[in-house]
């Protein structure tokens, strides 16, 4: 086995033991205090697609299996970032079958789905009408495939890209999510103004709030111990991204037994940093929020 592999598994191994040495209670705060948790690259609408005789319900399938369960216990809510074109553009959104339009529905009050990009693929080049084409194309397809209520207007774009010829005349965005790096420009903001939103939380420039990303969770063994060091922030914004946590399914056949063993250990130990997360969140008091 590769060393960097073993390190992983002790590493799995131990976080049960770390977390537990953590006396954590649920509170009660007079100011209520708010996190937002999002999960870019959602891709698994693609197995929703093209696997759609497998799963009788929307939660059948593990990844929204694995949020309902951390809504009920914890009560997360949740937006998901996808793409119009999925799977290498073989298929697009509009191709969700109805047959989950009721699962949606029912979770309308803690799940949204939102606008990341056309596609995977960046493409800074992107023409304003393409843009504006894709991003109605998506809300159009949340709308049929499951309800125009879990439409987000708070919006985390691909590579934090927007400028101001793309967000002119683009509706029902309420509030960007900002870079989780203090050196990366965000949107339209100005340098002084991307330090603005590092140093003091958020702005508001032509109508929306730009609100910084606080953490990320990938991969991050020591996110307990950062969020232990922003335990006095009123606001958290924390984001994962979906292939860290579930990979989809096309392609499964070609791995190896070692490379699925490694891919499994991998997702199973960013779900349990996300639970963790959730976990701690939860019981330090804070309100899970989509800041709409």
């Amino acid at each position: 086995m590769h060393s960097k592999f073993i390190h992983l598994l002790i590493i799995i191994s131990l976080l049960p033991v770390l977390f537990s040495c953590r006396k954590e209670h649920a509170v009660n705060n007079v100011n209520q205090r708010v996190a937002n948790l999002s999960i870019d690259d959602v891709e698994v609408f693609s197995d929703l697609i093209n696997y759609q005789n497998d799963y009788d319900s929307l939660f059948q399938h593990p990844f929204f299996s694995f949020l309902k369960n951390l809504h009920k216990d914890y009560g997360l809510v949740v937006t998901l970032y996808t793409y119009e074109l999925l799977d290498n553009d073989n298929v697009t959104l509009k191709e969700m079958p109805l047959k989950y339009k009721n699962d949606f529905r029912k979770a309308s009050d803690w799940l949204r789905i939102g606008f990341h990009s056309k596609r995977h693929e960046f493409d800074s080049l992107i023409s304003v009408a393409d843009f504006h084409d894709s991003y109605n194309n998506m809300n159009s397809a949340i709308s049929q495939f499951a309800d125009s209520s879990m439409i987000a207007k708070t919006l985390r774009f691909h590579y934090f890209f927007a400028p101001d010829s793309l967000l002119n005349g683009l509706p029902g965005v309420s509030t960007l999510l900002c870079a989780d790096n203090k050196k990366c420009m965000s949107y339209n903001l100005t340098l002084h103004e991307v330090l603005t939103v590092a140093n003091n939380g958020g702005i508001v420039k032509n109508n929306i709030t730009y609100r910084r990303t606080d953490l990320r969770i990938d991969d991050n063994y020591r996110i307990l111990f950062d969020l232990k060091l922003l335990d006095s922030s009123d606001t958290l914004v924390i984001f994962t991204h979906q292939w860290k946590l579930y990979h989809i399914r096309k392609g499964d056949s070609r791995q190896s037994a070692v490379g699925k063993i490694k891919v499994w250990t991998k997702e199973s130990f960013n779900r349990l940093l996300f639970k963790e997360t959730v976990k701690r969140l939860f019981n330090s008091g804070y309100k899970f929020s989509f800041l709409e």
